[in-house]
This record gives C-alpha cells, sequence and structure tokens, in this order.
C-alpha cells in the first residue's frame, strides 16, 4: 500500500475516532501541520491581519513543517496517528461519529447505516474529483477543503462555538494540566523503577518544553527555569547510579537512597508548574481582556465572550479539579493557593450572567489588578517555601530506602 493510499485510510479513520481521553492541543496541533503540509505543502510565510490567535497557533505548527516532503509529512502523518490512538486509546460506546470532521457530538443518532456509507461514498466521491481528502464543515484558512482531522471533539456543552476547527479551545497549557497531574501521582516505587529503566539522555523533564508562551518569548523565562531546574534535579537521579552501589565511588549507599530523596522535589516542581501555569493564563487572559475592553474586539480580535468561555472559565474549572481527593497532597496544595483566582472566576462570570459581558470584563479585570500582590509575592513565597517542605521530607525517604537496604 502507498503512503498515499496509507494516508487518506489513516485521515478517514481519524475523523471518527473517539479517544478515551481528549488529547492535548499540542498533538491536535501536530496533527493539523502534517496534515495541512501533506495536502498543501509549505505554509505562507506571513499571517493575515484577520488572523485569530488559534489561526496564528494553527500557522506555526504548520510553519513548522516546512520543508518537508508531501510523501514524507504523509508517512509522518500515519505515524503520528497510531503514536495518539496508542496513547489516548479508544472509548469504545456502541457509536461511532459520522465523518464529517471533529467537531460531533457522538449523540448516537439512529441513521442507519445504509444512509451513512452513502454519504461516505458522497464524500469519497468529492474527495477524488477535488484530488483532497473530504472537508470538515468548518473553514480553516486558505484551504477550505483541508479537514481538521482531529479526534472527535467530546463537546457537551449547549454553546455552538465551531471556530478555530476544535483547536486551541483553551490554552494548550490548561489541556496538559491533566497529564501533569497523572505524573504528579507517580509513586515512590514507580518513580524508583523508572529510574532504573532510564537512560540520562532520555529524561522525562528533559522532553519538556514551556506551554504558556512560545520558546524565544522572554516572558517565557521563568517556566523555562522551571523546567530547567528540574530536568537537572532528574539527571542528577540518573546519573548517581554510575557513583553509587556496589563497586561504585559509593559503594555503602544505594543509588536509589539518592533517589527516594529527589522524589518529593520532583512532585513539588510539577506542582509549582502546574501552578505557574494558571496564573500566567489568568494574567494573560486579564491583558487580553483590557486590551479588547480599550481597543474593541475588531482589533484585537479576542472577544470577551470567547476569552471566558474558553480561559477563565477552564481555569476556573481546573483549579477545582486540583482539590480532588484522588489528587496528590502537592498538587492539592497548589489548588488551595489557587481557590483566590477560581473564586474571582467564577465571581465575574455570575456578574456576566446578571449584567452583561462588558460589566463583568470590568469587574474580571479589576478584581485581578487589585491581587496584584497575591500573584507576584505570595504565591513565589509559596512555591520557594514548597521546595524546602520537598527537601526536608526527602530526608524521610531517602531515610527509608536506607533501612529497607
Amino acid at each position: 500500500m502507498t503512503a498515499a493510499s496509507n494516508f487518506r485510510q489513516k485521515t478517514h479513520f481519524m475523523k471518527s475516532w473517539k479517544p478515551q481521553r481528549p488529547p492535548s492541543n499540542r498533538d491536535r496541533l501536530e496533527l493539523y501541520a502534517l496534515h495541512k503540509q501533506s495536502v498543501s505543502g509549505d505554509a505562507p510565510t506571513s499571517d493575515p491581519p484577520s488572523a485569530s490567535v488559534a489561526d496564528k497557533a494553527k500557522l506555526t505548527a504548520w510553519r513548522s513543517k516546512m520543508g518537508l516532503s508531501q510523501q514524507d509529512a504523509m508517512e509522518a502523518y500515519v505515524v503520528e496517528c497510531e503514536r495518539q490512538v496508542q496513547l489516548y486509546g479508544t472509548r469504545d460506546d456502541g457509536s461511532r461519529s459520522s465523518a464529517g470532521g471533529g467537531g460531533n457530538s457522538g449523540s448516537g443518532a439512529t441513521t442507519s447505516s445504509s444512509q451513512q456509507q452513502q454519504q461516505n461514498n458522497n464524500q469519497h466521491n468529492q474527495q477524488q474529483s477535488s484530488g483532497a481528502p473530504a472537508s470538515s464543515q468548518s473553514t480553516p484558512m486558505y484551504h477550505s477543503t483541508t479537514p481538521q482531522n482531529t479526534p472527535a471533539a467530546q463537546n457537551n456543552s449547549n454553546n455552538n462555538n465551531n471556530d478555530d476547527d476544535g483547536v486551541l479551545l483553551c490554552p494548550r497549557g490548561l489541556a496538559a494540566i491533566p497529564l501533569l497531574c497523572a505524573a504528579a501521582s507517580e509513586s515512590r516505587s514507580a518513580y524508583l523503577a523508572r529510574l532504573q529503566v532510564t537512560h540520562p539522555s532520555n529524561g522525562w523533564w528533559a522532553k519538556q518544553e514551556p506551554l504558556c508562551l512560545e520558546v524565544n518569548n522572554p516572558l517565557s523565562i521563568p517556566e523555562k527555569l522551571i523546567i530547567g531546574i528540574a530536568c537537572q534535579i532528574e539527571r542528577i537521579s540518573l546519573v548517581v547510579s554510575e557513583y553509587m552501589g556496589h563497586g561504585q565511588a559509593v559503594s555503602l549507599l544505594s543509588p536509589r537512597v539518592l533517589q527516594a530523596f529527589l522524589w518529593p522535589v520532583h512532585n513539588v516542581f510539577l506542582s509549582i508548574w502546574i501552578l505557574w501555569i494558571l496564573v500566567c493564563t489568568y494574567l494573560g487572559s486579564m491583558v487580553s481582556m483590557s486590551q479588547t475592553l480599550l481597543f474593541g474586539a475588531k482589533r484585537t480580535n479576542t472577544p470577551l465572550g470567547r476569552l471566558f468561555l474558553e480561559e477563565i472559565l477552564p481555569a476556573a474549572r481546573a483549579v477545582e479539579s486540583l482539590c480532588e481527593q484522588h489528587q496528590t497532597i502537592s498538587v492539592r496544595m497548589s489548588g488551595l493557593a489557587l481557590m483566590p483566582m477560581m473564586i474571582l472566576c467564577d465571581v465575574a462570570n455570575g456578574v456576566v450572567g446578571r449584567l452583561g459581558i462588558l460589566v463583568g470584563s470590568v469587574v474580571f479585570v479589576g478584581m485581578g489588578a487589585c491581587g496584584w500582590w497575591y500573584w507576584l509575592c505570595v504565591l513565589p513565597w509559596l512555591a520557594v517555601c514548597s521546595v524546602c517542605l520537598a527537601v526536608m521530607s526527602g530526608w524521610c525517604f531517602g531515610l527509608i530506602e536506607l533501612s529497607g537496604n
């Protein structure tokens, strides 16, 4: 089977794929970029004046594939699809979404299989005549025949938000928080076992990059600092086996002792990263909302309602999820520290429901500005204190591991 045939087959599958958990926006953009490169070649070198934030993000992802041949892009698309299917799983609920792209609600309509097959055949004929995969209902930039090619969205809301093909419905940092919480829930024994089979050059932190802003943005320095320090701590945990243990320079201590000592520090840095993502999202929403209030939505291309729907409310619900009982203690402490943010978001949303979007936006910006001291002074101080507590508790876990030997 040729690369083009594999590509068409995988494209058709991804339109109706229902993952067990929503893929991250980074993975969605990766599929989008590979598909655009496969179908249309290199991306335009400049953004159109009317491009929204999501449009610019998609164009940036597409430009990252510049120079890749269309055949290589097709092969990379198939490989990436298989990786995401394996990573996120497939939800088997007895219903299949239609092949119209990712905005389906999956409501289990009673359309007969023959009718669905006829629709698929019609779309396939359109694909054959146009030389491109069948299009979705929404119209991406530049090429209306390019489908979304991301998993079917699990849309439980009642709003008809079809903008941006379901990509970047919330900042990618917010989409990564469940995965970071899962990483923070790794037990000490699982953490030590993972380090035993991980090469020093292949550490988990070494693969991470800033999620809130672009890597070359100066404002991403704090996030890069968090990742960089955690990466060095992890590297120490990985290379310690070369110097500790039987037959090494320090033969009396097992490397697991130092690794157990650093395990709480690893978890705390995950929690600090989560805290930074939420604070950065909150402050970024304030800045965007202030610009829209001053210059208007037409100039900023960021409607106030969209900010509430895609950033402010998801951030509030993310903070609420951090305080759930199944989360680890470090994550729950981060959630408690961010409770004022959740309260401010919910209060502003309540004002929107009573007095309108304009008054609610003014309240949101005003309350956030009045609490500048909390975001810029209290939270950094709490982060430093949490690292100190992690170091002190690390001695306990190190002694436990030492006594176990």
